[in-house]
């Protein structure tokens, strides 16, 4: 009954009761309400009962022995009534409460209508507000109606409803209830008006949204034909971008091989005046003939490098996995490269425990170990040092390849392994190189189930390490 709490200070309101229960139930919240506000409250009705109730209410016994709620018998006279309200209205203004708060059963009585009358004068202009409880079965049904539209709200269904058919009972009651029916007639009569503009303004809102959503689809389905075009045109183009670069592939494989048979002969010949079989020949002539084999052998790994990319993306490269001895191809390689070394006079240090064979293919990790080491020297100063450091570590051979060069700065790293990608890509091109070594090493590593990573630092040098799957027999 929480909604108690809308009956305020100068209304007088009735609540009807199918039995006694609820009507006491009422009661003593009402009352409850107002001794927790400070208010002064009278209950005029049944002593004991309203006593019982108000005590399982929770209501304490300090209340009356204060005078703060007082009880008083039901079956005064209207009249006797009326003065017991006046008495203490004028005690509770004494007293310094808020205000009166009166609780009454009410009682069939000729005089009944006009006291309705006089109690709502008595709350409308005095700080006091009224609840009259209404037994059903005590009264007649139409002097039971009369007196409910004596009150301006009444207490149903746990709410306070404002009374719409309130009438004076003092006044013409015809004149008045005719006014009030004519009232809810015109109510009623502007409600439908107003239902119905309330129906036309929807289908109109309907009918606007209908086409707002309609446009919409329209434009989704515009700009799907589009977007169904444009990737049309993609795909060709995409397509075109293949043929081209399916041509530009067989143009570069084409081309390599047809440069390789010539450096073959370049290379043979140059070797043959360089070990004399076709007569002796001046130191001079020997260092000219060294930079022609040194020359072709570079220029034939590029080609190399540049078939096996080609074959690569076609998909033609076989990869085998078979046992290698990793400190044979260590071996292999810098015997390969040694003149490079000692022409810029580095230093070459290995440090290779035993270690387990690993697997993949021998050309495959010499073509990877080739690639580092022509970095490792092309990056190093006159007078460096470069070491191939190699041990087991679980189920792989974990080899570096470090120098003491120039170092790669740490934004560049990421890049390293991709395609055509150089360190010195600046307009002197003072280092040379394709940018295809570590593109090349990567993806043979990845091919046989490795990994590879670079550790740099500017100034200091290069660490490029790899994790290769150590070799097992399969039964």
């Amino acid at each position: 009954m929480s909604d108690l709490n809308e009956i305020m200070i100068y209304d007088h309101v009735c609540s009807i009761h199918e039995d006694r229960e609820q009507s006491l139930s009422l009661a003593a919240a009402f009352l409850k309400s107002g001794l927790d506000n400070w208010e002064k409250c009278l209950y005029i009705g049944s002593e004991k009962e309203i006593s019982e109730r108000l005590e399982r209410t929770g209501v304490e016994e300090k209340y009356f022995r204060t005078g703060q709620l007082k009880i008083a018998r039901g079956e005064t006279e209207p009249e006797e009534r009326l003065s017991l309200i006046r008495e203490n209205l004028e005690l509770a203004m004494k007293e310094g409460y808020r205000c009166l708060r009166v609780a009454q059963e009410m009682r069939p009585h000729e005089k009944l209508l006009e006291y309705e009358a006089e109690l709502n004068d008595l709350f409308m202009k005095n700080p006091a507000l009224g609840l009259c409880l209404y037994e059903k079965k005590l009264f007649d049904v139409q002097i039971l109606l009369r007196a409910v539209k004596a009150h301006p709200g009444v207490y149903a269904a746990n709410m306070l409803c404002e009374n719409p058919h309130y009438l004076n009972p003092l006044e013409d009651g015809a004149e008045r209830e005719l006014q009030a029916y004519l009232g809810t007639l015109i109510d009623k009569t502007t409600l439908k008006k107003q239902h119905a503009e309330c129906e036309t303004r929807s289908r109109e809102i309907l009918k606007e949204k209908t086409k707002k959503l309609q446009d919409s689809r329209d434009a989704i389905f515009n700009m799907l034909k589009d977007m169904d075009e444009s990737y049309k045109k993609l795909q060709k183009a995409y397509e075109d971008l293949q043929t081209l670069d399916k041509m530009k592939d067989e143009f570069i494989s084409n081309v390599s091989h047809e440069l390789k048979t010539p450096l073959i002969s370049i290379k043979g010949y140059g070797e043959l005046l360089y070990d004399e079989k076709q007569g002796s020949i001046s130191d001079e002539q020997k260092k000219s003939l060294e930079a022609i084999i040194r020359n072709a052998d570079r220029l034939t790994r590029l080609i190399n490098s540049i078939l096996f990319i080609s074959r690569l993306q076609a998909g033609k490269i076989e990869f085998r996995f078979e046992p290698v001895d990793m400190d044979e191809i260590i071996n292999i390689c810098t015997g390969d490269l040694k003149g490079m070394m000692d022409g810029k006079q580095i230093i070459f240090e290995k440090a290779v425990q035993k270690i387990s064979r690993v697997m993949g293919e021998k050309d495959r990790y010499i073509e990877v170990l080739n690639n580092l080491l022509d970095n490792a020297i092309k990056f190093t100063p006159m007078g460096g040092k470069i070491s191939i450091k190699a041990w087991d570590e679980a189920e792989n051979v974990h080899l570096i390849v470090s120098d003491n060069g120039i170092g790669i700065p740490k934004e560049i790293i990421p890049k390293l392994f991709m395609r055509f990608y150089q360190v010195d890509a600046s307009a002197s091109r003072k280092y040379g190189g394709a940018g295809l070594g570590l593109y090349i090493t990567k993806n043979i590593i990845d091919a046989f189930h490795g990994r590879v990573w670079v550790e740099s630092e500017v100034g200091k040098g290069t660490r490029v390490h790899m994790l290769l799957p150590v070799y097992k027999e399969t039964i």
